[in-house]
């Protein structure tokens, strides 16, 4: 995947944007901060429902890495639990969507 490698940041916008009161950044070369990502305010969601999802995205390419090094370390192993062969399928059905396939 080519996602936007630089470590990715939650910003709080909350004091001087209120119509994103979240956003997700980054430091690349050359400027301060790239945004990846706007959250924009909604009446449907809480504050707190908002900084949560803004810190699942910020934490997006962790996870991802996380999950990536988790499942090829178990590949081709003959034997496994049934209930971590439910585990795994569910793990790499999250990769195959975090791809788009």
């Amino acid at each position: 995947m080519k996602y936007t490698r630089e470590k990715w940041k939650l910003s709080d916008n909350r004091k001087w944007w209120k119509t994103h009161p979240f956003s997700i950044t980054c430091r690349k070369a050359g400027v301060y901060a790239t945004t990846i990502a706007n959250l924009p305010a909604r009446r449907t969601m809480s504050p707190d429902e908002m900084r949560d999802n803004a810190m699942l995205i910020a934490a997006a390419p962790d996870l991802y890495e996380a999950l990536w090094g988790m499942v090829t370390s178990f590949h081709g192993v003959d034997y496994l639990e049934p209930h971590m062969r439910e585990s795994m399928q569910r793990a790499w059905d999250a990769l195959h969507k975090a791809q788009g396939k």
